[in-house]
């Protein structure tokens, strides 16, 4: 395959939808760790890697979201970080075929950091540079940092990354929807976070989920307002609603791939799913993206 680096200047970028989703979906529980599916049932999460191959994802992120040593503990697994986490790439990597590349998905602790929080800096720094090490051991061919609302916590994790690693990185953060005079408010912590973000060393910055497309696509261009770094952008599939019980995204996949569209379009160069978005919707995506091709 051509050199990612190389792919990201040519032509806008697709990821994969959500993981979690696809697995709520396929019958397991959500008491259990998600992470943990990766060893007891690696079948399930390479057929969802796999459907999303098919449907013409560009990139697949490995099922390792939560799989820090901090995340893992509640569960009594953090004796297991390491298995986890290669089966992870293991997995994502016989699905991908070469027809994909593989980005080493790495998320928030789950926990506040210090001052508020008990864990220190050093101690976060500590954790997620373990879990990339491993995965770069495997052959992981980026690294994607997702759903980081805490822009102090982002900055450890890319530290963390890139001392052991060279591979590109691509930051996100999430930021709470709000509505009516506070949108205001929202874009200027998203200029400001650009602002810190671009000085960094990572080969794209983005945002991912907590938002519908709406969201994301406001975010996108005060976010291109601001800085020449390649943006990403992943939303939900709408906001949340809670029907009998069940979380449900009901945001359709032709939507979603419309606003895939105009994200594209708004300038950001790499454009996927976040919850609730399914292979389908990436199926989609893939045809409207593909009528904005250079």
């Amino acid at each position: 395959m051509l050199n990612f680096r190389d792919a990201l200047k040519g032509r806008v970028l697709l990821f994969d939808g959500a993981m979690g989703t696809e697995i709520y979906n396929r019958g397991v529980f959500i008491n259990r760790c998600y992470d943990e599916v990766n060893i007891s049932a690696p079948e399930l999460v390479e057929e969802i890697h796999s459907s999303y191959v098919a449907a013409g994802a560009d990139i697949i992120t490995t099922n390792t979201f939560g799989a820090n040593q901090i995340r893992l503990l509640p569960f009594g697994l953090e004796d297991r970080h390491d298995e986890i986490n290669e089966s992870a790439v293991k997995v994502a990597k016989a699905a991908a075929k070469n027809q994909a590349w593989v980005a080493g998905s790495i998320g928030p602790l789950g926990v506040q950091i210090a001052p508020i929080g008990k864990v220190s800096p050093g101690e976060a720094f500590t954790a997620f540079k373990r879990q990339s090490a491993v995965m770069d051991a495997e052959g992981v061919d980026l690294f994607v940092l997702e759903t980081f609302s805490n822009i102090s916590e982002l900055w450890q994790a890319v530290r963390a990354v890139r001392s052991i690693s060279d591979k590109p990185i691509i930051a996100h953060l999430t930021f709470r929807p709000v509505s009516g005079p506070n949108v205001t408010a929202l874009l200027d912590n998203v200029r400001h976070a650009v602002e810190t973000m671009r000085t960094w060393k990572v080969d794209a910055i983005g945002t991912n989920c907590s938002h519908g497309p709406r969201g994301i696509l406001d975010i996108v261009e005060t976010m291109r307002a601001h800085t020449i770094l390649p943006i990403s952008a992943m939303p939900n599939a709408g906001l949340p609603q809670i029907i009998e019980g069940r979380t449900m995204y009901l945001a359709g996949p032709e939507y979603m791939a419309e606003y895939a569209r105009r994200i594209a379009q708004a300038g950001a160069q790499l454009v996927g799913g976040c919850c609730g978005s399914t292979p389908q919707t990436i199926k989609e995506m893939r045809n409207f993206l593909e009528s904005i091709a250079p």
